[in-house]
């Protein structure tokens, strides 16, 4: 099957996973283990603060993180077929900035938590797709978490799981959730070819 939009999340999927998660919760005082949602339960003054110490966090993960394997071939090949491209991810924008600048890169969208409600919510997705102008079955959401998984199913595309060493173990409770599973981020030239 050929996509002509790819819908790919940022941490983990194209940068390799550096966020101090643990660190993180310590420093904004949660227990919870997803940061977005026990943020949104705060008060206004509070999720602020929050949303400050988190995208310190972000920003400085952004600066030390390396592409992923292959991310530079299979982009190049995505240009080269004339397909679209681009990010959906839980981070800030600051951080995806850092990240664009810091390795060239080039997207047709960019969605961040600042434009939609983030993932598991199909919003961001349909955000991107709306920018991209296409449609939800010609495209497809890779990722390595099941927010990506469901908000691409809910999205109405096809949804591709990017196995990786933080995420193998986990990847057992959601990988029914793919339509396809790669080893790695080069196995995604079959869905280009």
């Amino acid at each position: 099957m050929r996509f002509k939009t790819f819908v790919f999340d940022l941490d983990g999927t194209i940068v390799e996973l550096n966020l101090p998660f643990d660190e993180i919760r310590r420093e904004i005082g949660i227990k919870d283990r997803f940061i977005l949602e026990s943020i949104a339960k705060m008060d206004e003054e509070k999720r602020k603060r929050c949303f400050e110490i988190l995208e310190k966090f972000e920003v400085k993960a952004a600066k030390k993180t390396k592409l992923v394997d292959g991310v530079e071939e299979i982009f190049k090949l995505i240009e080269k077929m004339d397909l679209k491209k681009g990010i959906v991810t839980r981070n800030c924008r600051k951080s995806v900035d850092v990240i664009i600048k810091k390795f060239n890169l080039d997207f047709d969208f960019v969605v961040t938590r600042e434009d939609a409600e983030p993932k598991p919510s199909p919003e961001p997705i349909q955000l991107a797709l709306k920018i991209a102008k296409t449609r939800a079955k010609e495209s497809i959401t890779v990722g390595d978490f099941k927010f990506d998984l469901i908000a691409g199913k809910l999205a109405g595309t096809k949804t591709a799981l990017i196995l990786h060493q933080k995420n193998r173990e986990l990847a057992k409770d959601f990988l029914h959730l793919a339509d396809f599973v790669f080893e790695n981020f080069r196995e995604l030239r079959k869905l280009i070819f």
